[in-house]
């Protein structure tokens, strides 16, 4: 059934906000250690692309939808990912136009998002689910954790604060749209299953690229080492704190809501929005 054609309402629970993020003076080490500050960078490499490919998939059955409420969520998704995406190419063009060799991998990554728009609508959609429940839970675990986040600059946790606030806000508007499009159980866990191989080996491989350009830096003192080795540690401990979270995606009964971030977006939304009311913006 298409999707009505009177004016669409106003998402209550999902928000479009600006940054406060300034994409200017960014430390090449952002972050508590080398490895954390790549590693981010190696994330953002990845968002603007991925989120236009995030908002097509969603635009290309939109007319499907017919419920008015999740049409207004769809509104304030596209308008969330369209800022995060406009930010974080924001964020590469200052970090890596440095002394950074990545044409290679810039590359590869354009070629998966156009090789992933030649896919079937449901597997295009399928592919985003996928995807928005990592960033979510990436997300979840870095508010759960604010000790994550003062490891980095101020100027950085405020790119970080407002993108994972914003990606628990519309965690489940994907999933909503492809459970009411095709509700195809078997293809959301195979997109699962192939996403899950890709993300965790090119993130892993650019960080890495990364950390070894930026060796003399990076790696080349003990203090360094230390605090890339206290990182990893952190980061090995997130990745089997949301182990469980990944594998619920598969049950057949999942949601994303069942994930429960009502608490923590209570404790983090004020700050965000403390600081928002105290900045103009142009």
């Amino acid at each position: 059934m298409k999707s009505s054609s009177k004016p669409r309402l106003t998402s209550k629970t999902i928000h479009v906000r600006k940054s406060l993020f300034q994409a200017s003076g960014i430390k090449r080490h952002y972050a508590t250690s080398p490895l954390l500050s790549h590693l981010l960078t190696a994330l953002s490499m990845t968002f603007p692309e991925g989120e236009r490919f995030f908002v097509e998939s969603v635009r290309n059955v939109r007319h499907l939808v017919d419920d008015p409420i999740l049409q207004a969520d769809i509104s304030a998704f596209i308008g969330q990912e369209s800022y995060h995406a406009q930010s974080h190419a924001a964020f590469n063009l200052e970090v890596l136009s440095a002394d950074y060799n990545i044409d290679a991998f810039q590359e590869a990554m354009t070629a998966e998002f156009i090789r992933l728009r030649t896919l079937s609508h449901r597997r295009q959609l399928a592919a985003t689910v996928a995807l928005e429940h990592f960033t979510a839970m990436i997300a979840g675990y870095m508010l759960k954790h604010p000790h994550m986040m003062n490891r980095f600059d101020p100027n950085m946790q405020n790119l970080w604060m407002w993108h994972t606030i914003e990606e628990l806000e519309h965690k489940s508007v994907a999933f909503d749209v492809y459970q009411q499009v095709f509700n195809n159980l078997a293809q959301r866990r195979r997109s699962m299953r192939t996403i899950s191989f890709g993300f965790l080996v090119s993130n892993a491989t650019v960080t890495a690229h990364l950390l070894w350009q930026d060796r003399k830096n990076s790696l080349g003192n003990v203090k360094n080492l230390l605090k890339n080795t206290r990182d990893l540690g952190q980061i090995l401990y997130m990745m089997l704190s949301i182990f469980p979270e990944y594998l619920a995606f598969y049950s057949q009964s999942f949601h994303p809501k069942q994930i429960d971030h009502t608490q923590l977006l209570a404790k983090w939304l004020p700050r965000l929005e403390q600081k928002q009311s105290r900045y103009k913006f142009s």
